[in-house]
């Protein structure tokens, strides 16, 4: 049987700044009825009220400077996720080739915790019961240095202050880089497999057991 899904805009939210980025990645909290939102003109995190989605209302925005990680200089957020009212923001450091952070809200905008993850984390994903946080560490090049790609998974279970992180890179492929083009992957001369992956978008299975990273760059994805 055919059916037709019919989609009519509700509300609609103006920044009043273009093409400045000022409205990148959204995520919604069923929770509090606020929508998060990458605003990367002002390197922070917009928070709409959604209780009346035909007249969305800006509350106030999430500043990402001061995380608590001595020593690190936060540069432009390029993710956020929720579940379970914890908001997870990905945030590169202002040297993006160095390790960025992950940072934790509550829905009022209090941090609860940053931990860091690999160089230049790229998008966030949470596990369907919020106990896991799966980051893909882009570990873009900049100036001659090219770190290498990482995934970081994030355990909650013991509390978002509790946090764990754990690092899966990509040192298994190094050595590999002929057999990989073998088998169609891109891999840029003089570069290792590890520094040419640059995950991109995570996805975790619907059980939770298995997290599927995109390889934008170099075709393939990864489980």
């Amino acid at each position: 049987m055919n059916s037709i899904v019919e989609l009519r805009p509700l509300g609609t939210f103006t920044t009043g700044i273009f093409d400045e980025g000022a409205a990148e990645i959204p995520a919604f909290d069923p929770i509090s009825d606020r929508l998060f939102v990458v605003n990367g003109d002002s390197d922070a995190i917009d928070v709409l009220d959604l209780s009346n989605p035909s007249n969305p209302t800006f509350l106030f925005a999430i500043a990402l400077d001061n995380l608590g990680i001595d020593g690190f200089v936060s540069g432009a957020p390029n993710s956020v996720a929720v579940a379970n009212g914890i908001v997870a923001v990905a945030v590169a450091a202002d040297t993006v080739t160095d390790l960025g952070q992950v940072a934790f809200f509550d829905a009022d905008g209090t941090l609860l915790n940053a931990v860091q993850v690999g160089a230049l984390p790229d998008a966030v994903s949470f596990s369907p019961d919020g106990n896991f946080l799966v980051v893909a560490n882009e570990g873009e090049p900049d100036d001659g240095i090219d770190p290498d790609g990482s995934v970081a998974i994030i355990d909650l279970t013991n509390g978002v202050t509790n946090a764990t992180v754990a690092i899966a890179d990509f040192a298994a492929f190094n050595g590999r880089e002929n057999e990989l083009r073998g088998n169609g992957v891109r891999i840029a001369p003089g570069l290792s497999a590890a520094q040419d992956f640059e995950p991109e978008l995570p996805a975790i299975s619907p059980d939770g057991t298995t997290a599927f990273v995109t390889l934008q760059e170099t075709m393939p994805w990864q489980s």
